[in-house]
């Protein structure tokens, strides 16, 4: 089981809040790029439904707080790369959001996301799928870092 329940959409609306929300508070700026914006953030919804897509043709769950309901290894596609695209692509997306706002203290927010999605999501996901599938996911785990 999870050690929390929290959908990581809501991490991710939480973090993106803290990275909105932190030039109001300290308003000092540092580099501020539309194009950087736009670039992260278009990269980073591509790098999150490759990790859909691949999930999709594996036909197992997208649900990220129900692991044990994972149907295979998905160790295809983009995949081979990272094992947690979507979560990686949700934080290119916040690396984007940081630039369109261009205050150094947002990057609190990107930290946010990291942190809490790698203790409470990434951590309780790998030891239930440990458990799931054994030798096949543990040598998946020393073949693919766990961001990139």
């Amino acid at each position: 089981m999870l050690d929390c329940k929290v959908p990581p959409v809501i991490v991710l609306i939480i973090s993106a809040g803290i990275i909105v929300g932190v030039p109001y508070v300290f308003p000092f700026y540092g580099i501020r790029s539309v194009v950087l914006c736009v670039s992260f953030i278009v990269l980073g919804i591509v790098v999150a439904l490759l990790g859909v897509w691949e999930f999709r043709k594996k036909k197992t769950t997208l649900n990220p707080t129900t692991p044990e309901k994972c149907t295979s290894i998905v160790d295809t596609g983009i995949f081979r790369f990272s094992r947690n695209p979507m979560y990686l692509g949700m934080s290119v997306g916040l690396i984007g959001l940081i630039f369109g706002f261009g205050n150094y203290l947002s990057w609190i927010g990107f930290l946010v996301f990291v942190v809490y999605i790698t203790r409470f999501q990434i951590l309780p996901e790998e030891k239930t799928l440990k458990e799931l599938y054994g030798k096949p996911y543990k040598e998946y785990l020393k073949r693919v870092r766990r961001w990139l």
